[in-house]
C-alpha cells in the first residue's frame, strides 16, 4: 500500500486534475434529476411487495435524519415524495423515461470512479444491466433492511443492559458515521472495474465518513448563523440550500476514492 505522504500527493494532483469542484457540480445536478426516478421505483417496488415497507421507511429516517441538512429535510422530504407519486403513476414509454434519469445517475457515478482509479475501459452492458436494475429496485429496500436490522439488534442490546448504563447509547451514537463508512468503502471496493484491496477500500470509506460528519455539523452551523440564502431566497432558500449540501457531498465522496486509488497504488486521473 502507498505511504501516506506519497498518497497525499497523488490525492492533490488527482483533485487538480479530475477537476473535483465541476465533477461534483455535475454529480449533484444529475442527483437532483435522479431523486424522483429513484423515489419512484423504491414506491413501485414496496407496492408490490409490502414486507419492504419497514425497511424502506428505515432508510428514510436514516436519511433525514443524519444525512440531510435540518433546515432542507422537510422541504426536500415533502416535494420528492409528492412528485414520486406523480411519477408512478406514468405508464409506458413515459416511465421507461423516468427510469432512464436514475439509470444515467449510476452510469455517471461508476465512470467518474473509473476515471479516478486510471480504468480505462469499463464493465461490458451486459455485466452492467443487471447491476443497474437491481441497483435501481431492490438498492434502497437493501440498505434500508440493513439499517433496520442494525439498530434492531443494537436496540435489543441496549434493553437487556440496566436503566442507567450508557453503554447502548454509547453504541448507537456513532452508528450512522460506521453505517456510511461500510457503504462507501464497499463503493470503493466494488464500483471500479478493477480489483481493489480492502483496506484502502476502508480507510477511504472511514475518512470520507468522518468527513461527512464534520461536514453536516458545519452545513448547520452556516445555516444558522448565515442565514443568507433565507434573507434572498425567502420560502425557496431550501432548494439553493440543498444543492449545496449535494455538491458538497459529492466532493467528498469523489475525495474518498482519490484517497482510496492512491492508497492502493494507482494513479489517480
Amino acid at each position: 500500500m502507498t505511504n501516506p505522504f506519497a498518497a497525499w500527493k497523488i490525492v492533490s494532483r488527482g483533485v487538480r486534475d479530475l477537476d473535483l469542484s465541476r465533477t461534483a457540480a455535475a454529480l449533484a445536478f444529475t442527483t437532483l434529476l435522479a431523486l424522483v426516478p429513484l423515489v419512484s421505483v423504491a414506491i413501485a417496488t414496496v407496492a408490490h411487495f409490502p414486507v419492504f415497507d419497514t425497511w424502506l421507511d428505515a432508510l428514510e429516517k436514516f436519511l433525514l435524519r443524519y444525512m440531510l441538512p435540518s433546515s432542507a429535510s422537510t422541504v426536500v422530504h415533502t416535494y420528492v415524495l409528492g412528485f414520486a407519486a406523480h411519477a408512478s403513476e406514468l405508464r409506458g414509454l413515459s416511465l421507461v423515461f423516468i427510469a432512464v434519469t436514475g439509470v444515467l445517475l449510476f452510469a455517471m457515478v461508476e465512470r467518474e470512479i473509473n476515471l479516478i482509479f486510471r480504468v480505462r475501459r469499463g464493465r461490458s452492458l451486459v455485466r452492467r444491466a443487471p447491476v443497474y436494475v437491481l441497483g435501481l429496485t431492490l438498492g434502497p429496500v437493501l440498505v434500508g433492511a440493513s439499517i433496520w436490522s442494525t439498530t434492531w439488534i443494537l436496540a435489543q442490546t441496549r434493553g437487556m443492559l440496566p436503566r442507567t448504563a450508557s453503554f447502548g447509547d454509547w453504541v448507537i451514537a456513532p452508528l450512522p458515521v460506521l453505517l456510511t463508512a461500510i457503504a462507501l468503502a464497499l463503493i470503493y471496493k466494488s464500483v471500479p472495474a478493477k480489483p481493489v484491496r480492502w483496506v484502502p477500500a476502508l480507510i477511504g470509506g472511514a475518512s470520507a465518513s468522518a468527513a461527512f460528519e464534520v461536514m453536516k455539523h458545519g452545513f448547520a452551523w452556516y445555516v444558522t448563523h448565515v442565514p443568507t440564502y433565507e434573507v434572498i431566497y425567502g420560502a425557496l432558500a431550501a432548494l439553493p440550500l440543498f444543492l449545496i449540501w449535494l455538491h458538497l457531498c459529492w466532493v467528498i465522496v469523489l475525495a474518498g476514492a482519490l484517497l482510496t486509488a492512491a492508497l492502493d497504488g494507482g494513479q489517480s486521473a
